[in-house]
């Protein structure tokens, strides 16, 4: 139609820990399943629940509730397990509840406010977006769990019998 413009967007999966909805750009989400207890990883860093193993692969289960907020995640009915892609490797999010994906027009999301960031949580936050009258917080996966607080729990791959040594 003449006259009509295409907007861009970025679509993302939305999320909630507690009252607060966030969101993680799809692209970097594999997949969202049932939350599930991770099995405790000795002297993991406070934020690590633990580690699952999901199709052969096993993943650390991180406490994104803690870190973000402070607070510590209890699961519940609604509770799941995003899968995301950060840089350190795959890593499970524990959050309270994850089961939409929605896109936002990329002039509507806005740089985070500064003023009520602490210095630790600025370079998790990448913007912020609005939605039914609410506002969503866009998360930078890379700066919201640092790799190192996830990496150290990574089980290196055991050779498999009949695999050629190195």
């Amino acid at each position: 139609m003449p006259g009509v413009t295409e907007q861009e967007t970025r679509s993302f999966v939305v999320f909630r820990l507690g009252a607060e909805e966030y969101a993680l750009p799809i692209e970097r989400v594999q997949s969202i399943i049932r939350y599930e207890e991770a099995t405790p990883v000795p002297r993991a860093p406070k934020t690590v629940q633990g580690i699952i193993n999901m199709r052969g692969v096993v993943i650390p289960v991180l406490d994104l509730s803690e870190r973000l907020r402070g607070v510590g995640f209890t699961p519940s009915v609604t509770s799941r397990i995003i899968v995301a892609e950060a840089s350190g490797g795959a890593v499970g999010l524990a959050v309270d509840a994850a089961n939409e994906v929605t896109s936002f027009p990329v002039e509507s999301i806005r740089p985070a406010p500064e003023s009520v960031l602490t210095e630790e949580i600025m370079g998790a936050v990448e913007g912020v977006a609005e939605r039914e009258g609410s506002l969503v917080i866009i998360l930078d996966l890379d700066g919201a769990i640092p790799r190192t607080e996830y990496a150290r729990v990574h089980i290196p791959d055991v050779p498999q019998e009949g695999d050629a040594d190195v």
